[in-house]
């Protein structure tokens, strides 16, 4: 039996032949998935290509791998999909991020809302930011996309709905009468979704996104947790309209 394939992010352009990684991804490829000599990659850097590749050596902490020449194998949604959601205390977080990529999200976009237990000040570390990109290097890793979703900086949700949304532009709350059945026939383009945190969206901020012309829409008659919403709404969005079935 041969070994599995191992996916790889890397940052940069990708060369062709010879090439040691660098330190965080030689680490990754023979600490943590213990890679030997002969071992099959794809390396990808987030613009749609897939380079093949083999481990042919160490050099010191680094892999020796050698690089061919790269097929396109793009993973993208035909619907570009913005989650624009507040922030989630804890792995809730990690876990919407991590499934969002999987799910092909386009673009998320970080909120600071009324009822966002995460500070702004907090929420906009770089250090935070840093670690929710390598989150998502490592699900598209994992579901062996070649696409990377955009993470944008965190915005107060009142400065992010005084600019025009991308597209269909869809609110939810288990307060709206709207169903998903009320979605458009023909399939848009762009969505962008906009959700709430833990409590959800105070009375004012869906005052706001309704008057900026969002339409208001529930999910069914159950009362979805923060951290399940935006991954249903997405799952359902892609099986509409995307290319999950």
């Amino acid at each position: 039996m041969g070994m599995p394939r191992i996916h790889l992010y890397l940052p940069d352009p990708i060369p062709i032949g010879p090439m040691l990684l660098p330190a965080a991804a030689s680490h990754h490829l023979l600490r943590v998935l213990r890679a030997r000599r002969g071992q099959a990659l794809t390396l990808f850097c987030g613009d749609g290509l897939e380079y093949p590749a083999e481990l042919i050596g160490v050099e010191g902490h680094l892999a020796l791998v050698e690089i061919s020449k790269p097929s396109r194998r793009d993973t993208a949604s035909p619907l570009g999909v913005i989650l624009a959601l507040p922030l989630l205390k804890g792995d809730r977080w990690d876990w919407v991020l991590q499934k969002a990529c999987e799910l092909g999200v386009a673009e998320i976009q970080p909120l600071h809302s009324r009822y966002s237990q995460v500070s702004l000040t907090e929420a906009r570390s770089e250090r935070r930011h840093q670690r929710w990109q390598e989150i998502l290097i490592h699900a598209a890793e994992q579901s062996q996309a070649t696409r990377l979703p955009l993470l944008a900086k965190v915005l107060p949700l009142k400065e992010f709905l005084q600019s025009p949304p991308r597209g269909l532009a869809l609110v939810l709350d288990p307060g709206f009468p709207a169903q998903l059945s009320s979605l458009p026939d023909s399939p848009p383009t762009w969505v962008t979704v906009l959700t709430g945190p833990e409590g959800g969206l105070a009375p004012e901020e869906l005052q706001s996104a309704a008057g900026a012309g969002w339409k208001g829409l529930r999910l069914g008659p159950r009362i979805l947790r923060a951290e399940t919403a935006p991954i249903a709404m997405l799952a359902y969005l892609q099986g509409r309209y995307g290319d999950l079935g």
